[in-house]
């Protein structure tokens, strides 16, 4: 019981620790401050005037949301997952317990979903990779 609970307690720090560089990683501060002025943006009527910036608008939108609502969600959703841990602990609640690492399996896959995005996100620069290269004549 000791050995899970410990388990459980280093998934849950290990997650929170991701969800700490990862808010680095995808510059979550800046990604808020955009998502607003482009919610600002799409409130104005006038920008239908221009139906291509329009929806270029509301797909900068999607992906914003995207990063931000994920790391929010997963930043609260971890405080609270350690608070609940730290009482079903001190209670021995193994059914609250339960229920935290069954969470912890969300906070896994957002987590992994983040990861997946990462890499997708920053498109490899061919150049930068031959630049070591030497050339043969």
């Amino acid at each position: 019981e000791a050995e899970r609970q410990n388990q459980l307690a280093a998934r849950l720090a290990d997650y929170a620790e991701r969800e700490q560089a990862y808010g680095g990683i995808f510059d979550y501060d800046a990604k808020t401050e955009r998502l607003q002025v482009v919610n600002a943006e799409l409130e104005d009527p006038a920008v239908w005037n221009d139906p291509k910036h329009a929806q270029d608008l509301g797909r900068e939108k999607k992906a914003l949301e995207t990063v931000v609502e994920t790391l929010t969600g997963l930043g609260t959703g971890l405080a609270d997952a350690n608070e609940l841990f730290e009482m079903a602990k001190a209670d021995d609640d193994d059914s609250t317990l339960e229920s935290i690492e069954l969470d912890a399996d969300g906070y896994q896959e957002k987590l992994e979903d983040l990861e997946f995005r990462r890499m997708f996100s920053n498109p490899v620069s061919y150049t930068h990779l031959r630049a070591h290269e030497t050339r043969e004549d």
